[in-house]
């Protein structure tokens, strides 16, 4: 009897101590559980909120972002925060399994679609074009992206030289004809001589063309003017335009690894690839845009269609002449003709000193004259190679007298066409600027449509960072989470 009674204590000590153990481990269980079911439903919250992008932004440009002003106009990164905090909430409600709720929650490096100069916007432009194109079409699409390094033009030197020049001519006095003379005196009956100094003006036969690089141009490069679009803006109700800019904490830092100059090579021929996709320009407009011309815009900011074409058209009008002098230099023939137009007229004027400006002169003038036909065939669909041979040539020296528009040769099958010249020119844009400009084009794109008045691309987010604090029976915890597109 007493070693069973030894036994019955011992077993209540033991009994003791072993529910002790599995009370501990009981608790730990039910806190372990109550832990896995926050951060569970606080990753469904997460991905819920991601799940919240805007959709009208997504059907025209195929982007993943959250508008945090959800509808109302004024974003806010905390009001995401707040749409965490109350999926993860309903989530935990809906289990009923142990009393959980998220007590506060912090948003910290959000990736909003104008940090770091839109970088964050040209990131994910990058991720759909690589998705949309494929690894064969991006190889193509990479050894086509220098056609614009080939053939380089040195535009600037040339056309300081025509300035240059005109400056010259200008300042140049009028040549002196002097002419023997008689005088005969009726009283005296005598005759008598004397010399007449008479200024000779010089007839510059490039004058005509020189006086048309001031006046508009649309007339003469556009078949028909009245198609050209009346649209228009306001500039400072978009992106670009206005100081109220909502900044994040710009791209998430675990997003950064792994990238080399070869990455931004990549990025920036894909922009140049999302730009055509989904912009419209001059032949190839949009439809249900609030600008027809939006690369011309990307280019030149102006607040309308018709002066965002008219810049470009005057720059690719640059572009072309420097071009074809270029050309014109290096084509004996075509130099022969301007040497003997220019003879002449020093002939005339009798100042043989001014044929090597006079030259010059005429040499640009034929150059611009050829730059309206090919920007005239451009904008009707054609292609102009950036240098010109002989058969590429549209028009004849004469045509610098008195031009008024021609015809155009609209079978041509080289070079390039409107959209390629105004990619060249978009990759001398600053990226920043363009980025900006593209985001104005999609605020004013959204804001046409039901319910979007008031979007703002500085408030779409597309990644963010959570801190987080859940209350529950077992006490606090606290989770950091990341999310991201």
């Amino acid at each position: 009897m007493k070693c069973k009674a030894y036994l019955t204590i011992y077993l209540a000590l033991s009994l003791t101590v072993m529910l002790s153990v599995v009370m501990v481990l009981l608790m730990g269980v039910k806190k372990n559980t109550i832990r896995m079911e926050e951060e569970l439903a606080l990753n469904t919250a997460g991905w819920s909120a991601l799940a919240e992008y805007h959709q009208e932004l997504f059907r025209q440009y195929d982007l993943f972002f959250i508008d945090t002003s959800y509808g109302s106009g004024f974003p806010e990164i905390e009001a995401l925060g707040e749409h965490v905090k109350d999926y993860a909430n309903k989530n935990l409600q809906d289990t009923g399994l142990m009393e959980g709720r998220l007590t506060a929650i912090e948003i910290r490096e959000a990736e909003v679609a104008a940090d770091h100069g839109g970088q964050v916007l040209k990131r994910q432009i990058a991720e759909y074009e690589e998705n949309y194109f494929g690894i064969e079409a991006l190889e193509e699409l990479f050894s086509a992206y220098d056609f614009a390094e080939k053939d380089q033009v040195s535009e600037k030197e040339l056309i300081r030289m025509r300035d240059n020049n005109e400056e010259r001519l200008a300042k140049e006095p009028p040549p002196v004809k002097k002419e023997t003379r008689k005088r005969y005196n009726l009283k005296t009956g005598e005759t008598t001589t004397y010399e007449v100094e008479e200024e000779v003006p010089i007839v510059n036969p490039a004058s005509s063309v020189n006086e048309l690089r001031h006046k508009g141009i649309l007339n003469l490069v556009v078949e028909d003017t009245s198609g050209i679009s009346g649209s228009g803006i306001s500039p400072d109700q978009y992106l670009s335009g206005r100081n109220d800019i909502l900044q994040g904490n710009g791209i998430l830092t675990e997003r950064e690894e792994g990238r080399n100059a070869l990455t931004d090579l990549k990025e920036d021929i894909l922009l140049q690839a999302y730009i055509f996709q989904k912009y419209g320009y001059y032949g190839m407009e949009k439809e249900n845009a609030a600008l027809d011309y939006q690369v011309e815009y990307l280019l030149a900011g102006k607040s309308s269609d018709v002066e965002n074409l008219k810049a470009v058209v005057n720059k690719l009008l640059l572009f072309r002449e420097a071009a074809n002098a270029a050309y014109l230099y290096g084509d004996t023939a075509k130099r022969a003709e301007i040497s003997a137009m220019a003879a002449s007229v020093a002939a005339v004027a009798i100042a043989p000193y001014l044929q090597p400006m006079l030259e010059t002169s005429i040499l640009f003038a034929w150059a611009y004259i050829e730059s309206i036909q090919d920007v005239k065939l451009l904008l009707a669909g054609g292609k102009v190679p950036i240098l010109k041979s002989a058969s590429d040539w549209q028009t004849g020296l004469s045509s610098i007298l008195n031009f008024s528009g021609g015809a155009i040769n609209k079978n041509t099958s080289k070079g390039l066409d409107y959209g390629q010249y105004l990619s060249m020119f978009l990759m001398t844009k600053k990226e920043n600027e363009l980025l900006f400009s593209m985001m104005d084009v999609m605020e004013m794109d959204i804001r046409k449509t039901a319910f979007n008045e008031n979007f703002r691309m500085d408030g779409c987010v597309s990644g963010f960072q959570a801190v987080t604090e859940f209350e529950d029976d077992s006490g606090n915890c606290s989770f950091i989470r990341t999310y991201y597109y």
